[in-house]
């Protein structure tokens, strides 16, 4: 024990209190005043200094140790390229959200429907109609307005140059040249970057064909090449009439026979029941596509068969309607017979296994018909009356349809005049393809000359005459006075076709409306693209609506096209808003807008 009454680390009651290892320090004090003892015992902080160099050296030649390490460091990069390759693998097989179907070439551009003789003359001396070296002259043209796909009219041999009136399916019209100059033509079209797909009507042919004269004589096989009847006493076989009026029957003095046309009495209707015929015809498909064609339409096929009883046809509901009128009767044995579709499906796999697009005019609206690549409906317009709710119906029903082809029939081009245009900026922003007529962008009526310019005939030739009266007011409607000007439906058109590369144009979904009971409405929109929204007003008074309820349609709206009438400072690129559109009578107006979380 010290002086201070604290005992030495010698002193044995320390060794006895404290030894190595222990886990308290124990202070033992001697209290000098009462000679009392005081223990303290605090506890110890041991510090780990670690093992020293030999120590570790044992530990890391362990072979325990070795193999432990080992084991760690290979799981270590095994669970780390395992990650890598499923990352890898997630990615590469994971499914993924689904592309849109490609589109066929006859989908990307208008179908832009050609009579060839009112295009351009383009032969050598210029005779005042047009040809086939007019199309080749007018390429640019084509590809100014955004058009890769022509149809044009028959180049068959005809009676008087009427493609209506053929005189040998197998044979090109001499105005046209020869095969090797019509084949040298339309590989020259082909090689700029066109499409050309050609109109054929089998139904019927020329009176002056070899084949009826051969069948009034009763020539085989040609015999019963045509529909012939003996008919009832001093009358025709049954009350079909014509579609051009009178008697679908015609008496033929030498046969004594009565024979069918159910169009011109020139044109006798063929019979498809015998199957020389329609394996003619299949030959007669792979001809033309052997020539450099890219496809084969084939109009009015719902006149193909009638009844093979010549069964009279029953009295129709149209009111206002006489028996000596051909709405009077319904037609259920000379039109839209189920034949049909049989005959049209085996031409379709004649024309695709030529590697030719099948297109098709007359096919039932009520038959959602695969065969054919184009189905030709047209919105069919009956003495000039058109509704808003008439446009949603019919663009409704082709919408459920594997195929859309648009295109517009009237009897009376006069009175949807005002119309036209609508519904032509309308069919351009639908899902499928538009069958639009050559001069259509001018404003001008299918069977019209194409003015050119202002010069003397138009710029259509050069000839001292064209072959039929040039369109009124060529002289200020015309190509090349319609595109200096901003306001144009020949700018408008040129703009809306640029429109249809779009992904919510070529992808999107369509929804309709009819807003005011008189404008028809329609969305395009394809999710994470802007939508379009198209306006049309049909009646013939201002309209002011608000369409910010369909569905993702904002506040904010772009101008993208409207129509000459509708007001000025909607200019293109111009904003308005959704809420309060003003609509010209009979106008139409295009929109481009932001899609909103508005579900309408």
């Amino acid at each position: 024990m010290d002086n201070n009454g604290k005992l030495n680390s010698n002193d044995e009651a320390a060794e006895k209190l404290v030894q190595d290892g222990d886990a308290l320090k124990v202070e033992i004090q001697l209290e000098p005043q009462n000679g009392d003892t005081k223990i303290n015992m605090t506890e110890i902080k041991a510090a780990f200094i670690g093992m020293g160099k030999e120590e570790l050296m044992k530990f890391a030649n362990d072979p325990f140790w070795v193999k432990l390490r080992w084991f760690l460091f290979i799981l270590f990069w095994l669970l780390w390229f395992g990650m890598l390759f499923g990352a890898i693998a997630i990615i590469l097989l994971a499914p993924k959200c689904s592309s849109p179907e490609p589109r066929d070439w006859y989908e990307n551009s208008p179908i832009y429907e050609i009579s060839v003789a009112n295009f351009k003359d383009g032969s050598t001396p210029q005779d005042g109609v047009g040809d086939l070296e007019g199309l080749l002259e007018k390429v640019d043209y084509f590809k100014e307005i955004g058009v890769d796909t022509l149809l044009i009219d028959s180049l068959m041999r005809s009676t008087s140059g009427d493609a209506d009136r053929i005189e040998d399916f197998k044979e090109i019209d001499p105005r046209y040249g020869s095969v090797d100059h019509v084949k040298q033509i339309l590989s020259q079209l082909k090689q700029a970057g066109l499409h050309i797909i050609m109109k054929i009507v089998p139904n019927y042919s020329s009176l002056n064909h070899s084949w009826f004269e051969k069948s009034v004589e009763r020539i085989e096989p040609y015999t019963d090449y045509y529909i012939w009847s003996n008919g009832k006493i001093n009358e025709p076989p049954n009350n079909w009439l014509s579609v051009n009026g009178g008697s679908a029957w015609s008496w033929n003095p030498i046969r004594k026979q009565y024979y069918l046309h159910q169009f011109d009495d020139t044109q006798p209707d063929l019979n498809f029941r015998n199957n020389e015929l329609v394996q003619y015809f299949s030959d007669v498909f792979k001809w033309w596509l052997d020539l450099g064609l890219s496809g084969i339409h084939v109009d009015k096929v719902d006149f193909l068969f009638e009844s093979s009883n010549l069964t009279d046809e029953s009295i129709s509901d149209n009111p206002g309607t006489f028996h000596d009128q051909y709405d009077f009767y319904r037609h259920t044995n000379t039109r839209d017979l189920p034949e049909t579709i049989d005959l049209i499906k085996h031409w379709a796999s004649v024309v695709n296994n030529c590697s030719g697009v099948f297109s098709v005019n007359g096919i039932p609206d009520s038959i959602d018909f695969h065969s054919a690549n184009l189905i030709h409906r047209p919105l069919i317009i009956k003495d000039g009356v058109l509704s808003a709710d008439n446009i949603k119906r019919y663009i409704n029903h082709k919408l459920t349809m594997s195929q859309q082809t648009w295109a517009i029939d009237s009897d009376n081009d006069e009175e949807i005049a005002d119309y036209e245009e609508c519904l032509t900026s309308i069919m351009l922003l639908l899902p499928g393809t538009l069958v639009v007529s050559a001069g259509s962008e001018l404003g001008l009526r299918a069977d019209s000359i194409i003015p050119w310019d202002n010069s003397p005939n138009a710029g259509f030739t050069r000839a001292n005459s064209s072959w039929k009266q040039l369109p009124d007011n060529y002289e200020e409607n015309n190509v090349e006075f319609e595109k200096t000007q901003t306001d144009s439906y020949y700018n408008t058109f040129k703009s809306l076709v640029k429109e249809r590369e779009s992904p919510s144009i070529m992808h999107g979904n369509t929804d309709t409306d009819v807003i005011n009971s008189t404008v028809f409405a329609f969305t395009r929109l394809k999710s994470g693209n802007p939508g379009f929204l198209v306006l049309f007003n049909i009646d013939s008074q201002e309209k002011t609506i608000d369409a910010n309820h369909m569905k993702h349609v904002p506040d904010e709206l772009t101008v993208i096209a409207r129509s000459k009438n509708l007001w000025t400072q909607l200019q293109p690129k111009s904003s308005i808003t959704s809420r309060n559109i003003r609509i010209a009578p009979t106008s139409c107006i295009v929109l481009q807008y932001v899609p909103s979380n508005n579900e309408g």
